[in-house]
């Protein structure tokens, strides 16, 4: 349903409904881990809703359409490096429905960004390599950010994680600058640093809701946990799969992993609670019926 929101484009419409028949399996199991996990973490920490921070939870909400508008000035840089505009309202339609996309066990958030891209007037081609160097790129900044902040406790992982981010930071913005220019692989180098910022600042807000608190680069692996996590294509959006490897990570630096994996989950809940508003408004607004 979600894909066929998006421009009439055969491949990715094909791969939708090759896809779509062992999906539900997939994304069944995806909930399971996901509820399971929450319920163990709340039950380890002795966690009720009335302990829940009310006042950091409003602050880690407003920054969900703050993420949303930003997400929106990425579609709206790749389609000026693409030769192209696209329009803010629309940049942010796809950007909520790339979020609801990402719950299908394929990368339904790139195959919806590349059709936003492609429905502005960039090639399929072109707009594919922008959407995979974008994800290469927020990958490998997210591996500098967690190995900056490691580095000094774990001197072996961080290393590792400054070398996968170097090297893959470095082999994204070569290709970004080949494709469309230096200035764009720069500007989009600085977008990606500042994306880093907000999402540690919304997982900050997540431990704060749960009465955690601690330095915002401390977040840093959990960061990662959640990029890398949602990298997982064959789990929908790394549903549960970024909780695990937040509270892996919390376990390797003396935290405690249920409020790590709980922590990421409120996190996820807010933003697509609010992207799905945002999605079914835009749907609404489009005035094409659903199939």
């Amino acid at each position: 349903m979600v894909i066929r929101r998006i421009p009439d484009i055969a491949a990715l419409d094909a791969w939708w409904s090759r896809s779509r028949h062992v999906g539900r399996p997939v994304l069944v199991l995806a909930l399971c881990l996901f509820v399971g996990g929450c319920i163990w973490a709340a039950s380890r920490m002795g966690l009720s809703l009335r302990a829940l921070d009310p006042r950091a939870l409003v602050l880690l909400a407003v920054l969900a359409p703050v993420s949303l508008g930003y997400s929106a000035l990425g579609l709206k840089l790749m389609a000026r490096a693409g030769g192209t505009s696209i329009p803010f309202s629309m940049a942010l339609g796809t950007s909520a429905m790339a979020t609801i996309a990402e719950l299908l066990p394929i990368p339904g958030g790139a195959i919806v960004r590349t059709g936003g891209l492609v429905k502005a007037g960039v090639g399929l081609g072109r707009g594919s390599a922008l959407v995979l160097l974008a994800a290469v790129l927020w990958i490998a900044a997210g591996a500098l950010g967690a190995g900056l902040a490691v580095v000094r406790l774990n001197a072996v992982a961080g290393w590792a994680l400054l070398g996968l981010g170097a090297g893959g930071g470095i082999l994204a913005l070569a290709w970004l600058a080949t494709l469309a220019g230096a200035r764009f692989a720069a500007t989009m180098l600085l977008y990606r640093v500042s994306g880093l910022a907000l999402l540690a600042l919304r997982l900050k807000l997540a431990f704060a809701v749960l009465g955690v608190v601690f330095a915002l680069v401390e977040t840093m692996p959990f960061v990662l946990a959640t990029i890398a996590g949602s990298a997982a294509a064959i789990v929908p959006a790394g549903l549960g799969v970024s909780e695990a490897l937040a509270a892996l990570a919390a376990s390797s630096l003396t935290l405690s992993g249920a409020a790590a994996f709980l922590a990421v989950g409120v996190d996820r809940i807010v933003q697509v609670l609010l992207s799905g508003l945002i999605a079914l408004v835009w749907v609404v607004r489009d005035r094409r019926p659903l199939p």
